[in-house]
């Protein structure tokens, strides 16, 4: 992406921060708006549309947390980065919550760190847009196509036929979508892409062997995948720390479980429903003391138990920059302590019974 193409809005009350942001984007060859308050910047983001906005929450007359609400409401899909001296992370949560994509805090000690947090929203605004055309062109295309066969009566077999292989793509592309977009979002909290197709394919395994239908089983395996979809809403700042996190920096993150739950929930298509319920629920527990509802027992979706249960296990079994992978044996003796507290026992049972076809999957995917 070519960043002379691209127009960012530095909304900021201190003159000498506005100027030294503009500045230096400017050096980096974006084109450079600025607003002195809030009423000012969202005067400017309705004449001009900028590609992105970074924005001051403290000012006088429209302060940011207004701006947030009225770009998000306006303009969704811009990114909009908090560069803010406010330090509370409940103006980080309530910022998030109104539409901010990051958060950057004041002093900012290396503009590097500004610069990464808005490329990383404009990768992530373009992907959205593609997706968009692309749906839209599948769409355009489905809809040129049946009503070519309403006037196919003489090929109707062969007709039906171009219908459902069309039918077929779109599925495929969708499945590929869902995909794409738990990788994604695994990606950026320094997981692999991997982790999101074996936990799939583990959900997928263990809601066979419990006993759901292979249709459910299949739907199941391709929600499971947007289990960490939420956190999309979360700070680069938190998600990648590389220390221990404080006690409000973890409520941050449990919050990754709601945003997920309100994206999705809003559809009627059943692949995403079923992604809600995943969502919201793969971190509760069996004994009661998950979040973010404090569920417990067969309260819990069996979409977010079996989930639940591969997500751990795939994560425990993974390197990561921050631990070594763990042993079998290793793994074998935390689900055999967390069977009936963290985990269903049942599905904790039936999921080692089986543990040669599940190693043999990780061993077909690997962290590569």
């Amino acid at each position: 992406m070519d960043n002379s193409e691209l127009t960012i809005l530095v909304i900021d009350d201190e003159a000498f921060v506005r100027e030294t942001i503009s500045d230096y984007l400017s050096d980096s060859g974006f084109e450079i708006l600025g607003a002195g308050d809030g009423e000012e910047g969202l005067d400017v983001f309705r004449k001009e549309s900028p590609d992105a906005v970074l924005v001051d929450l403290n000012m006088p007359k429209v302060d940011g947390f207004e701006v947030l609400k009225e770009i998000s409401a306006e303009s969704p899909d811009t990114p909009i980065i908090v560069v803010s001296g406010a330090g509370l992370i409940q103006d980080a949560i309530k910022a998030v919550r109104l539409g901010a994509w990051d958060f950057v805090t004041k002093p900012i000690v290396d503009l590097k760190i500004l610069e990464h947090a808005l490329g990383q929203g404009l990768e992530r605004a373009s992907l959205i847009a593609e997706n968009r055309r692309y749906k839209e062109h599948l769409e355009a295309e489905v809809e040129k196509r049946t009503e070519d066969l309403r006037h196919e009566v003489k090929v109707r077999r062969e007709a039906q036929e171009a219908f459902m292989a069309l039918q077929d793509e779109v599925i495929e592309t969708q499945k590929e979508i869902i995909l794409t977009l738990g990788e994604v979002v695994e990606t950026r909290s320094n997981e692999t892409a991997n982790h999101v197709r074996r936990v799939a394919e583990l959900s997928y395994i263990l809601a066979r062997r419990y006993g759901l239908e292979k249709e459910e089983a299949d739907l199941l395996r391709l929600a499971s995948p947007m289990h960490d979809v939420g956190k999309i809403g979360i700070p680069d700042t938190i998600l990648n720390k590389p220390g221990k996190l404080t006690p409000d920096e973890i409520k941050v993150i449990q919050t990754h479980t709601t945003i997920g739950h309100e994206i999705l929930k809003h559809s009627e298509r059943p692949i995403i429903k079923a992604a809600a319920i995943v969502a919201y629920e793969h971190h509760e527990r069996w004994d009661g003391t998950g979040y973010p509802q404090g569920l417990s027992g067969e309260e819990i979706n069996i979409y977010g138990r079996i989930t639940g249960i591969a997500d751990v296990f795939d994560a425990l079994g993974s390197e990561r920059v921050y631990k070594k992978a763990w042993s079998i044996e290793k793994i074998k003796g935390y689900f055999a302590e967390g069977r009936g507290k963290q985990f269903d026992p049942q599905l904790t049972d039936l999921f080692f019974d089986g543990i040669d076809e599940i190693l043999e999957l990780r061993r077909k995917h690997p962290d590569g």
